[in-house]
């Protein structure tokens, strides 16, 4: 039993529903009403009896819809249903309240997976009461959603304004986009990529698109600038673009520029991530004692197996002898290094996996999903000062 929501229950609606209708009960009639005692330890059956009980009574309108919604943030969505079923049935309800109860019944079938009940509910209470027109499309976006039906969810882009946030359009503008590329339809990806960002100027995964775009028209200077912009904005989305960013500098023999943008990312954003990508740089193009002498300087703050086993590689391959004293420290280093098989986490509820999602799937969120390698790092002044 989740004590504190109990509590909340109880004491939010129970008491002060008491409180108004008292003076009009028989005292010999009524199931006496939990008090915090009740909620004590040993209590709990016998407090959730008593708000059944109080939930029974046709009057109890309020308590009978926020038990529903208890029961279906607990799972039960049975029980939720059949408790909000028979409250949408009763016509003596205002408007107000109906719509409370429509509402809560559309989440229940959502929930459920009985996506056309919740649809059908949920569209029309979107022809009623503004006041509750952000919560309804909210939950309409996440039905579309969970079938990728993106275009219904374009669809609803006149009403966008009682939404606080807008991510939610500019990814299933994205999602078009992306088919539009696949099928070479140049013209309707540059309209959806172009909405998406009106929608949200820092839309990660438009710019993205837009950058594929050019690439597969032939202008890689526009997709390199494009790629700028959005490491500008996120910088831990170079775990995704830096092969693509790799290949294109080099076979233009343009390395030291990709250097130099490597570089500059692990200054402004000291992490494992840009610390990795900047040293892996290193030991390619330039000297191996320059990546070592910057490992080592840095993965004693930031230890991860990935800066680890890129030390060891590039150390193998110096093929110098170690000291103790330097194989002790590979030692406490290593022991330091948190265990972990999954590359990528969603910052919002914590999901990890070992590839990239645009939208969660625990919490469905858009672009939560970030890489292990981009948390923590160095403070930047520690950074600023190394280079001094």
């Amino acid at each position: 039993m989740d004590t504190s929501l109990l509590i909340l229950l109880v004491v939010a609606l129970a008491i002060g529903w008491l409180m108004g209708r008292q003076q009009y009960r028989n005292k010999k009639n009524r199931t006496p009403y939990p008090s915090i005692d009740m909620l004590s330890g040993d209590r709990q059956s016998e407090t959730m009896q008593a708000i059944l009980s109080m939930a029974e009574r046709e009057e109890a309108v309020e308590l009978q819809l926020n038990l529903g919604t208890f029961y279906r943030r607990r799972g039960e969505l049975d029980k939720a249903i059949s408790i909000h079923q028979s409250l949408f049935a009763r016509p003596d309800l205002d408007k107000s309240l109906a719509a409370q109860i429509q509402l809560a019944l559309a989440s229940d079938y959502l929930h459920a997976g009985l996506l056309d009940r919740a649809e059908r509910l949920l569209l029309e209470l979107l022809e009623g009461s503004n006041q509750l027109k952000s919560k309804v499309l909210s939950q309409l976006i996440t039905l579309y959603e969970e079938e990728q039906d993106w275009q219904k969810v374009l669809d609803l882009a006149p009403k966008a304004k009682f939404l606080k946030d807008k991510k939610p359009m500019a990814y299933a503008c994205c999602e078009l986009a992306d088919v539009a590329i696949k099928k070479h339809q140049w013209r309707e990806a540059k309209t959806y990529i172009d909405k998406a960002l009106r929608f949200d100027g820092r839309c990660i995964r438009a710019l993205l698109l837009g950058a594929k775009m050019a690439e597969e028209e032939g202008f890689p200077n526009r997709m390199l600038t494009i790629y700028r912009e959005a490491l500008q904005y996120q910088p831990e989305v170079l775990q995704i673009i830096l092969p693509k960013l790799r290949e294109d500098l080099e076979s233009r023999h343009r390395p030291q520029e990709l250097e130099r943008l490597l570089e500059g990312l692990w200054y402004e954003h000291p992490m494992p991530l840009t610390l990795h990508s900047y040293v892996e740089h290193l030991a390619l193009h330039q000297s191996l004692d320059d990546a070592v002498d910057q490992l080592m300087h840095s993965i004693g703050q930031v230890p991860t197996t990935e800066g680890f086993a890129l030390l060891l590689g590039i150390l193998i391959e110096k093929g110098e002898p170690l000291t103790i004293e330097y194989v002790q420290h590979l030692k406490d280093v290593l022991s330091e290094i948190p265990k972990s098989v999954n590359v990528y986490h969603c910052v919002q509820c914590g999901f990890e996996a070992d590839k990239h999602h645009w939208r969660c799937p625990s919490c469905k969120q858009w672009e939560t999903f970030k890489p292990k390698l981009a948390r923590g790092g160095s403070v930047k002044e520690k950074v600023r000062n190394s280079y001094e």
